[in-house]
């Protein structure tokens, strides 16, 4: 157990180094700074100049989560945007071990760090949630906040099993810990919550979203012809629903999956790495990075259209029953 201990706390420093030897280093080659990063701080410091973010940027995030996460790297140099992008890669060592950098080859995974979007960062909460690790799975509610497309129903999921498991020691979590943030959203900014939700309704118009959408819904946008496909991916889509749903433990990733493949509002061809937990083995991720380019290729083939990144989705989900399959063998 504490030579377990040593292992995890190895890696987390040496994560952390990391992401510092990356702020020296990547500026030597680059003087370009993150997109998303960019977002992430430029709003974060509007909100410290008492200037509403949602309205001003082209998205944002609900403060509750972003006042203890990225307002803490505003304070930062610039360059600090490459140890947000740099150390997630080393914290999947907590998971993947030797076989973690197989992981960095995944498309997403490198569009994220090109980035520096939240999403690396935001792997750790959903593997807590898969899990239904003790007290982490709340800590991994609060923090999907930041994007809560990813949770839409899989928390609520979560939460009524704790209900009828009457596992009030992670409500305890959750509501302290969600107290604590939201009450200090409102100290910081009373309205808030009426911004986000500006924000949100305006986030359907953004050209680009639409463009690369990668939920379902992106399908009709681009004529008769895409039904076809639109079909195909429903129907099997809802054939794997089915057969892990029987697998108690596989319906937590079908709901995630869920998610992926339906929320209403568009989400970016980056989501797709949030089923990077669905695969464990050399070969599984093997097959998930292959796919992955497989579908960058499609998306260049067919101008920027993202709907593709739901095979993704669709393979994680496949190898995921395949693996739970073999489990109970």
């Amino acid at each position: 157990m504490g030579n377990s201990v040593h292992i995890k706390l190895a890696i987390l420093f040496g994560s952390i180094a990391g992401g510092l030897l990356a702020v020296v280093l990547v500026p030597l080659l680059t003087d370009w700074i993150p997109y998303d990063y960019a977002v992430y701080v430029h709003g974060a410091r509007l909100v410290r100049e008492g200037f509403d973010p949602h309205a001003l940027l082209p998205y944002w995030y609900p403060l509750p989560v972003t006042l203890f996460t990225t307002m803490l790297w505003s304070f930062l140099p610039d360059s600090f945007a490459w140890a947000f992008a740099f150390i997630p890669l080393g914290l999947l060592h907590l998971r993947y071990g030797r076989l973690t950098p197989l992981t960095w080859l995944f498309f997403p995974l490198l569009i994220n760090v090109m980035y520096a979007q939240a999403e690396g960062w935001l792997l750790f909460p959903i593997f807590w949630l898969l899990e239904d690790a003790r007290i982490r799975s709340s800590v991994g509610m609060l923090a999907l906040i930041f994007k809560p497309a990813y949770g839409i129903v899989l928390v609520p999921y979560r939460l009524l099993q704790w209900l009828f498991a009457r596992r009030w020691d992670e409500f305890g979590w959750l509501g302290g810990l969600g107290i604590v943030m939201v009450g200090a959203a409102f100290a910081v900014d009373p309205a808030w919550h009426w911004h986000f939700i500006n924000g949100v309704m305006r986030r359907g118009d953004n050209p680009e979203l639409r463009m690369r959408n990668m939920t379902l819904w992106a399908f009709p946008e681009h004529g008769v012809l895409w039904w076809f496909p639109l079909i195909l991916f429903a129907l099997a889509f809802a054939l794997l629903a089915i057969v892990a749903w029987r697998n108690r433990t596989m319906r937590p990733h079908v709901l995630l999956a869920l998610s992926l493949f339906i929320f209403p509002n568009g989400l970016n061809p980056v989501s797709s790495m949030m089923v990077l937990p669905f695969v464990q083995t050399r070969t599984e991720i093997l097959i998930l990075v292959a796919v992955s380019w497989l579908v960058a290729g499609f998306e260049i083939v067919f101008g920027g259209f993202g709907g593709f990144y739901l095979l993704i989705v669709f393979a994680a989900l496949v190898l995921r029953i395949r693996r739970s399959q073999v489990e109970t063998q």
